[in-house]
């Protein structure tokens, strides 16, 4: 599948709008299992927020779904280790003058009870964190991960490269220009 440079920006340009909405236009309200009214927003969850929940219970449930509940196995750090994969290259990559993009990515694990659920959006909830819509992915007969990733700070866009204007019909181009150089 062949992209266009437009088209390529043009999908970038509603992801990152995309992202800018407020979660709570993704989720679906629906009733409480735990009597939480309270709504996560799952942008400003991080790792250090779920290290302390680890063995502790979420109820997940979806439109079509009765309550199930998951145990949250682990919480693992998913951040690129940058040098490692640097000094392995055989072809540095050129040196750019704006930053790379700073992003916070980890996974949880859960061990789930009852029927095995398939991939999808589940609405999780906690009693410390409240309701929060969250995609998990089997990972096992019983276990499902989710992977969590934020962008911490954005590289900033490079902005338009100027357009080349054609010759003219007519106009005699410079021979100077087209001379090699010696």
């Amino acid at each position: 599948m062949m992209f266009s440079r437009r088209g390529f920006i043009v999908a970038g340009q509603a992801l990152l709008a995309s992202a800018a909405l407020p979660l709570r236009i993704f989720g679906a309200a629906g009733s409480s299992s735990l009597g939480s009214s309270k709504v996560a927003n799952l942008g400003s969850l991080t790792k250090a927020n779920f290290l302390p929940l680890v063995n502790s219970s979420f109820a997940v449930g979806s439109s079509s779904l009765t309550t199930a509940w998951f145990t949250l196995l682990s919480v693992e750090d998913m951040n690129p280790k940058t040098p490692a994969l640097t000094t392995s290259m055989a072809v540095m990559p050129k040196k750019t003058k704006t930053p790379a993009a700073k992003l916070d990515t980890f996974a949880l694990h859960f061990h789930g009870t009852g029927e095995a659920l398939p991939q999808g959006t589940y609405e999780f909830e906690h009693r410390s964190l409240g309701k929060f819509s969250l995609f998990i992915v089997p990972s096992g007969a019983t276990t499902y991960a989710a992977i969590i990733s934020h962008l911490l700070s954005a590289a900033p866009l490079p902005g338009p490269l100027p357009i080349k204007a054609k010759p003219k019909a007519g106009v005699p181009v410079r021979s100077e220009s087209l001379s090699p150089t010696l």
